[in-house]
């Protein structure tokens, strides 16, 4: 089998990671302007057409199937140049899956969308496994540049099994805030509160079924901003993933400002689609931090680059 070279495989890895971004946004994109079913009750072709009549609609969500084909034809590829260099190394095995098996799942969830429809429940679904098909693919380009020398892999301190449960924690945390997002918009229930920070002009508001969710979220969103800025304090502590922990949190900021806009445009566009794409990059850095740290969290032993350790065995022999 072809086998690519060190700058190849790299360049694959970022287009792959920046093209499971465009799907993502461009998924977005159908949702906030109502194109979803602008191709009908059609799925792979649009409209029962290969190439059908243009409208609006038809062009943005033919395109986002389109641009998501090339995206499984890259992912695909970037799995397979992994298994060739690396399978015998289980993480490279578990990200291979973990990508491959979101890409399908968000596929088939986009076509049973389109042929069938689909409550809130399982919109919002397709958009938290959209973000952890992003995140495996970011954490696999990771990978690659680690291993083929454009990432430096070392761990030179080992954290507390204590941080570990954090960022597991506050990781699944983050993933359910973003689901109740997603349940939130897709239910049609943004503006139950169309003021922020506070909701109706109360810090409290009487709470019908609607408000109630947007007011959870709310909620639940501004605790996870607090727990992010918590991952910076143990994280400083543990002198393990700082950069990546306040990128989190800065992140996390923006993205509670980017949920003010869509309040204050009254779903504007610009502002929804910022909104899903700081989710995305949050998520990424979010689970950028958790590899590091579990990478760091042995028991009470060294990280040993396997590498230098074969080049040290060769050059002494």
């Amino acid at each position: 089998m072809l086998r690519l070279s060190d700058s190849w495989l790299r360049g694959l890895a970022v287009s792959a990671s920046l093209g499971m971004f465009v799907v993502l946004v461009m998924g977005a994109t159908v949702t906030n302007t109502g194109s979803a079913e602008g191709c009908g009750r059609s799925w792979p072709l649009c409209n029962g057409q290969f190439i059908p009549e243009f409208t609006v609609a038809s062009a943005i969500e033919y395109s986002h199937r389109a641009v998501t084909g090339i995206e499984s034809v890259l992912l695909v590829a970037l799995a397979a140049a992994m298994l060739v260099r690396w399978r015998a190394e289980r993480e490279v095995r578990g990200l291979v899956a973990l990508m491959l098996g979101t890409l399908l799942l968000q596929a088939g969830l986009g076509a049973g969308a389109v042929l069938v429809p689909q409550s809130p429940f399982m919109l919002a679904t397709h958009f938290g496994v959209s973000l952890i098909a992003f995140a495996s693919t970011v954490l696999s380009a990771a990978l690659v540049f680690e291993r083929t020398g454009g990432l430096s892999n070392a761990v030179d301190r080992i954290a507390p099994r204590g941080l570990q449960v954090w960022v597991l924690g506050v990781g699944v945390y983050v993933l359910a805030v973003v689901y109740l997002g997603a349940y939130v918009r897709h239910a049609g229930v943004s503006l139950a509160c169309t003021d922020w920070p506070l909701c109706r002009g109360q810090v409290v508001p009487s709470l019908d079924a609607a408000t109630a969710v947007v007011f959870a979220h709310r909620l639940a969103a501004l605790g996870a901003v607090l727990l992010l800025g918590w991952l910076v304090v143990l994280t400083r502590a543990a002198g393990i993933g700082q950069g990546l922990a306040r990128a989190s949190f800065g992140l996390s900021v923006l993205q509670a400002l980017s949920g003010a806009m869509v309040v204050w445009t009254q779903l504007g566009l610009f502002s929804t689609l910022a909104h899903a794409g700081l989710m995305a990059v949050l998520f990424a850095a979010l689970a950028l931090l958790t590899r590091r740290v579990v990478k760091a969290t042995k028991r009470n032993e060294p990280v040993v680059d396997l590498h230098l350790l074969s080049e040290a065995k060769y050059s002494v022999s």
